[in-house]
């Protein structure tokens, strides 16, 4: 049965519209919950990977991919999967499952006697974590407005990198933990694994009080329900700030009511975008985990005696710093620019980090590349959401986001085998051929979308 629309201009009107509120922060807060969970593993899979390595006396190309690689083609099924499924079903269904799949993924992964039967379920748990990053840049997209949206999932990001340097902490301390085996203790890689879990589990319970998107209710003509979710949203913006009134909305915008299809994403209208973000998304993934995957295996290398994944924690740190200072521009830098201009520091200081010779440059170059790749990933993920029409937003998004999961692995497995028994400079040689790659694309291709409303960017 078809619905008619009973309500005065659009929900996308009506949301741009509304002052920020205490809705707004309980939002934030929402969808920053999850990405912090799951953080722990996807920034921390390096640190996790060591300790498992060393106690299962993995080495060679083996140690390099036995965690990673499950992790990476999970988070790959797990971005076309739940990114086609948040635009069929509605962006809380999706919030309500990936969660369950992280949780008990992880959870259970800690209780396994054997290394395969650990990266089977870090698998499971990787199907979760691809799901998660979609919904969040769409979903923010969707409900924060075009002027400031950048710097409010800067600040979900912000919030979800703390999670970097606590877990690369954690595996610190549980180092020698229980029975030690190959120099490594039993719980040193099982705590975290458990620690991430758990997490999972109550964030999936936290979010129970999420609703659904109603510019996503409006776009597939549930006007009824888009209509009272706006209205619940309003009303509750109204109470918390004492308004009578909410200021006019500024204009009519038009939204597609067609129903999407998988194939749309290659519509007239958005293929360029796709063929744009696929390559883009392939290669910018070897330029982040590049550093991310390997940089504590540097370290312990580098520095053995001296508390290495305690370093590692001090340099990943930066990727807190760095986001925190990302939320003071994202908005105010063209967000293609932004992407560029920092994969193009974050291949510097990388470079700087690998040829020095002093502990403390070291230390201090590792922490200013953490920093660099923080801003450039902030840029890209709202940048990926916001150039996308509604109608297709997480199908397309997490369709090309799912091939920087299996690039990641390809590219992280290529890095392993081919440059890092060049050295560490090697490694960071084909970054640089990744970074030019992500640079041209983005200048040819890339449209401009700071500031704009989600509507005009896909017109």
């Amino acid at each position: 049965m078809t619905e008619t629309k009973n309500y005065e201009g659009s929900v996308a009107d009506r949301l741009e519209r509304l002052p920020s509120s205490k809705f707004h922060r309980n939002f934030l807060l929402m969808l920053t919950s999850g990405e912090w969970a799951e953080s722990l593993m996807l920034l921390g899979n390096g640190a996790v990977l060591a300790l498992v390595g060393l106690y299962f006396g993995l080495s060679g190309s083996l140690a390099a991919y036995a965690i990673p690689i499950p992790f990476f083609f999970g988070e790959f099924f797990g971005s076309m999967f739940f990114g086609r499924l948040a635009d069929r079903k509605g962006r809380r269904t999706v919030f309500l499952y990936n969660q369950l799949f992280f949780g008990a993924g992880m959870l259970i992964a800690g209780f396994m006697q054997q290394w395969q039967l650990i990266a089977l379920f870090v698998f499971i748990g990787g199907i979760g974590v691809g799901g998660e990053f979609p919904l969040v840049d769409s979903y923010g997209t969707e409900v924060f407005k075009g002027h400031h949206r950048g710097s409010r999932l800067a600040i979900v990001y912000t919030l979800a990198v703390t999670a970097a340097p606590v877990i690369v902490y954690i595996t610190s301390v549980t180092h020698s933990l229980g029975p030690i085996t190959n120099g490594v203790g039993y719980y040193s890689f099982r705590i975290p694994l458990w620690i991430m879990g758990i997490s999972g589990f109550i964030v999936w319970g936290l979010r129970l009080k999420l609703t659904e998107s109603p510019r996503w209710l409006e776009i597939h003509g549930r006007y009824k329900e888009a209509d009272q979710v706006m209205t619940h949203i309003e009303e509750s913006v109204k109470k918390d700030l004492n308004l009578k009134e909410l200021p006019p909305a500024q204009s009519n915008t038009s939204l597609s009511e067609k129903p999407s299809n998988f194939k749309d994403i290659f519509a007239p209208d958005v293929r360029k975008t796709t063929f744009m973000m696929m390559i883009f998304q392939f290669f910018q993934s070897g330029i982040f985990y590049g550093f991310v995957t390997f940089a504590p295996g540097i370290v312990i290398a580098k520095y053995p005696l001296h508390n290495p994944l305690g370093f590692a924690a001090v340099i990943f740190s930066g990727f807190v710093f760095g986001s925190i200072f990302n939320i003071f521009i994202i908005d105010k830098v063209e967000r293609k620019f932004g992407i560029i201009v920092f994969a193009i520091m974050g291949g510097i200081f990388g470079t700087l980090f690998v040829t020095v010779g002093n502990i403390n440059e070291f230390v201090a170059f590792g922490f200013l590349t953490s920093f660099a790749l923080w801003n450039f990933s902030n840029f890209m993920h709202q940048y990926n959401a916001e150039i996308f029409p509604t109608r297709v937003r997480t199908t397309a998004a997490g369709f090309v986001y799912s091939l920087s999961r299996i690039s990641t692995a390809i590219l992280v497995l290529i890095i392993a085998a081919v440059f890092q028994p060049l050295g560490d400079l090697a490694i960071f040689a084909f970054i640089w051929v990744l970074v030019a790659i992500c640079v041209i694309d983005l200048i040819v291709l890339g449209p401009k979308t700071s500031g704009r409303k989600v509507e005009d960017i896909a017109q």
